[in-house]
């Protein structure tokens, strides 16, 4: 088996000068000199035969295509080693290090404080980032190694993703305190098809919602578009229309104070289950698998 000689710092440089932006912060980053991150990437990039990185003294340094890729690979070994080090120091059941979390941006506020805060609790040896997005983004992400795992609905996952279930629940139908439906027991999306609906708009909602009112016999006709679950909560408070959410926060109003109501949807439509998910083909590090394992029993229950 003919190995590449490359070594683990140099791909912590690299990582380093991806998420920086620049060789200079990247050295502050690591304590080291800017000469020495500019020589291990000049050997890293001779020893793999590609060009990684394009510097400019303008726009820093940036990585390319080949780079990209090569990142991937390189945030799963530095994590892999870091694991094998803790376990040849007889700390098999201990985790430590960072961990960066991918989360779908409309559910971001369900999962990722309760998450981050009760894990960190539990594993005060762990970091955890975060990053948001659609779900296409969150998917590049687990991808290209920018995040090791992530929550996300179960529909249009892009390929090369596994994922463990948290839970599932029926979608409800949002309208405004003084809706002549909001002391319903439950609704059909007919009662409603002659108001204004407010999509939330944040890839792929759109397919999703169209296939809930599919799925009831509606046409799902959209008057006004979010791009956050907050807007589009505040719109259906101030009586602008009416929408659809999977998720059910705590508080019944809006950032004005106004109320909204969740109205149990009678029509028997498509769920989309919240799940964990992580690139196949490679093992989660220690630290990931407790991170898995915590959030099942957290939004498990």
């Amino acid at each position: 088996m003919n190995l590449p000689n490359v070594t683990v710092r140099q791909l912590e440089y690299l990582i380093a000068v991806a998420e920086t932006g620049s060789v200079t912060s990247a050295a502050s980053r690591c304590h080291v000199s800017q000469g020495a991150i500019s020589l291990a990437l000049s050997e890293l990039e001779r020893v793999l035969d590609l060009r990684l990185v394009v510097r400019s003294p303008r726009r820093g340094a940036a990585l390319t295509a080949a780079g990209t890729r090569v990142l991937a690979d390189a945030r799963r070994v530095v994590g892999a080693m870091g694991d094998l080090g803790a376990g040849a120091r007889g700390l098999s059941q201990e985790v430590s290090g960072v961990l960066t979390v991918g989360c779908y941006a409309p559910i971001a506020p369900f999962h990722l404080p309760a998450a981050i805060a009760t894990f960190e609790a539990a594993h005060p040896d762990v970091s955890v980032r975060f990053v948001e997005g659609s779900l296409p983004e969150i998917g590049e992400d687990l991808i290209t190694g920018r995040c090791e795992i992530a929550f996300l609905y179960d529909q249009d996952l892009v390929p090369g993703i596994a994922t463990t279930p948290l839970y599932d629940q029926a979608p409800r139908v949002l309208v405004a305190g003084d809706h002549r439906l909001r002391r319903r027991r439950s609704v059909a999306l007919r009662d409603l098809a002659g108001d204004p609906f407010v999509l939330l708009d944040v890839a792929p909602s759109e397919r999703y919602f169209r296939s809930v009112f599919a799925a009831a016999g509606v046409e799902m006709v959209v008057t006004h578009r979010a791009r956050s679950f907050e807007l589009a909560r505040s719109l259906v408070a101030r009586g602008i229309g009416y929408s659809i959410t999977v998720q059910q926060p705590a508080l019944t109003t809006s950032y004005e104070g106004l109320e909204v109501v969740a109205v149990p949807l009678r029509d028997a439509v498509p769920t989309t289950p919240v799940v964990l998910g992580w690139a196949r083909g490679g093992a989660l590090t220690r630290r990931a698998q407790a991170f898995a394992e915590h959030c099942v029993t957290l939004f498990g229950s």
